[in-house]
């Protein structure tokens, strides 16, 4: 056999080269196509089917909310809100589109939205995956301008979500609360409570406080996408998740009352006013000045505007002042001193003191009384018809702090009621430890009575609070819980089944004198404006010293005296007396009420006494 010559033998190994080379292409290629399709088939299905098919949640409806009569005072109406969705990942080239600066500023053109914005919108939602709100309840001139436009511009997308809504506004606005696009801090709080970006959330209210009932379960459907991220067609593999709507809730509140209480409040920069039903605690009605329009909030704030919202000059119209707000009682707590003195036998209904000359002298300090050129001598029951200073200084001292404490607190006083709604503040009845803490033991002297004794000094209450006083001493101690709903879904226990704590007691001859006092207050005292005819009434007026500006007028009330149905306490403040200010607003809501409907074309607004003695002077 001949030996191969050079170059036969240098062909062989080139041939055996290039076969080897070609053998492990292939083998590569093999062993790749291998890994894709076996070893990673579960990895890359999945993100081909994150490509093609995109979840779209389907939000849920918000309960209702109805007045005790069934009256609508939040719903939902359909809002079309444009938003940014993410690209799928395959769209490398149209995600760069997005960003692009001519594309921003495009999207930010047709929808009134800062450029700033919509680029940060967009770059979280393709960080995070999760779809972007770029304009919420958008008009249909801007629908119509996205719509011609959204096959240029890839991950626009218009949807149609439930928007929250009150028919009435303003009205009642502090008692319904409002509910606000949940935030970032806010879902991670609630991060396995199932909210997503977009999500309303109660924020104050109602709203807040009976957020897990109202809030409902959202729904969900799967969707088929192309590349540019536009929505195909739905996917029919198995049915959609049917969002369920939030449960309805039923407040206590009346529209009636509401209204009337709105009607006499309509003049009031800052001011409060609440009705109570004394027979079970259910609020009829509740105002806070000034107010906000819940409806902005579903439609979304800029940030000057929620600026002017929570800040307003000091005014802060969120601030729910029934509530949180606290005032001296100013002599609406005579009715305190006056039940605490009669029930512990310190006074009789017909004890009478040194008389009232206008001022009262103790520890080398003259005390005035409202009236400067007195009221001569006074029983109990003619003392408080006149509201008359000194012969309540006189009662303090003789009472002591200790049964004045435990009257108010039996009121409910100086603590938080429980009432159903979200930062309720309580108030202060300071005690013997109270200011043994402030001034030392044993330091704080006896004279600070003569202030507590008719509101004044350290004491600190709410309109609410004032309402559960007008209530309780209507009814006799009647002991009530407040709160403001009266069922969910059709259920009762919520709200009246709550807890409550005992009220005042007395021997009936004592609460029989605290009535007539009361309602010769009305009749022929420091409240003659509040008077409706063939109606009797109960109520005690107010003027609370205030240290940085005019007095606040307060005024309580309950009528009818022989059978209580509504409690009422009002609170203006810079606005001078008691009885010229708050006692009016009291006695339209009343005419409103309980005149007949023949009469009510008679019933005239309520117009803010600027100067108060112009009117009636008295405390």
């Amino acid at each position: 056999m001949l030996a191969s010559s050079p170059d036969k033998r240098s062909k062989e190994q080139r041939f055996w080269v290039f076969a080897g080379i070609a053998v492990a292409g292939f083998g590569l290629i093999g062993v790749g196509l291998l890994r894709l399709q076996v070893q990673q088939y579960d990895h890359y299905r999945r993100l081909a089917q994150e490509n093609r098919i995109r979840l779209e949640v389907l939000r849920a409806p918000r309960g209702a909310i109805f007045d005790r009569h069934g009256v609508l005072l939040a719903d939902n109406h359909p809002s079309f809100n444009i938003v940014f969705r993410p690209l799928p990942a395959e769209s490398l080239e149209r995600a760069r589109q997005v960003v692009h600066p001519g594309w921003v500023a495009r999207v930010g053109w047709l929808t009134g939205v800062d450029s700033a914005t919509v680029s940060e919108l967009v770059r979280s939602a393709n960080r995070t995956g999760q779809s972007a709100m770029l304009r919420r309840n958008a008009p249909f001139e801007v629908l119509a301008a996205v719509e011609e436009s959204r096959a240029e511009l890839p991950g626009l997308d218009v949807v149609v979500e439930p928007m929250r809504r009150y028919p009435f506004g303003i009205l009642a606005a502090h008692l319904l609360g409002y509910a606000g696009e949940i935030n970032d801090r806010e879902l991670a709080e609630r991060a396995t409570q199932d909210y997503r970006p977009g999500d309303l959330i109660g924020r104050s209210g109602v709203e807040r406080s009976y957020e897990h009932f109202l809030r409902g379960r959202d729904g969900a459907e799967y969707v088929v996408v192309n590349a540019m991220g536009k929505r195909v067609s739905t996917l029919t593999e198995g049915p959609p998740l049917v969002p369920e709507a939030g449960s309805d809730v039923n407040l206590t509140l009346d529209l009636r009352v509401q209204q009337a209480l709105e009607e006499a409040m309509a003049e009031v920069g800052r001011g409060a006013a609440v009705a109570i039903d004394p027979r079970d605690g259910g609020i009829l009605g509740m105002v806070s000045r000034p107010v906000f329009d819940p409806n902005e909030f579903s439609q979304g704030l800029s940030f000057a505007r929620w600026r002017e919202l929570s800040e307003g000059g000091g005014a802060n119209p969120l601030f729910n002042r029934a509530i949180q707000g606290t005032y001296p009682p100013g002599s609406t707590f005579k009715i305190v001193t006056m039940l605490a003195a009669l029930r512990s036998g310190v006074s009789q209904p017909g004890s009478r003191y040194a008389p009232c000359s206008g001022a009262y002298f103790f520890g080398g300090r003259s005390f005035g009384c409202w009236k400067h050129e007195g009221h001569g001598s006074l029983d109990f029951p003619e003392a408080i018809q006149h509201s008359c200073d000194v012969y309540f200084y006189q009662v303090g001292l003789k009472l002591g702090l200790p049964p004045l404490e435990a009257t108010a607190r039996s009121f409910g006083l100086g603590g938080r009621t429980g009432i159903d709604l979200p930062q309720e503040r309580q108030g202060l009845i300071p005690s013997p430890a109270w200011y043994d803490k402030r001034w030392g033991v044993g330091k704080w002297r006896k004279g600070l009575l003569l202030n507590l004794a008719i509101g004044q000094g350290e004491l600190l209450v709410t309109p609410l609070q004032l309402a559960l006083l007008a209530a309780q001493a209507g009814t006799g101690g009647h002991a009530i819980h407040p709160h403001v709903v009266q069922s969910v879904a059709g259920s009762p226990q919520f709200g009246v089944g709550s807890p409550v704590q005992p009220g005042p007691s007395a021997e009936p001859a004592v609460w029989a004198a605290v009535h007539q006092g009361l309602e010769e207050v009305v009749e022929a005292g420091t409240a003659t404006l509040a008077r409706v005819p063939n109606l009797r009434v109960g109520g005690k007026t107010g003027t609370a010293q205030n240290p940085h500006g005019k007095d606040h007028a307060l005024f309580v009330c309950y009528a009818p005296a022989e059978d209580p149905v509504i409690g009422l306490a009002f609170v203006i403040e810079n606005s001078g007396h008691g009885g010229s200010v708050a006692a009016p607003m009291a006695g339209h809501v009343l005419r409103r009420l309980f005149l007949p409907d023949s009469l009510q074309r008679d019933v005239k607004p309520v117009r803010l006494a600027v100067d108060s003695t112009a009117v009636v002077r008295g405390d």
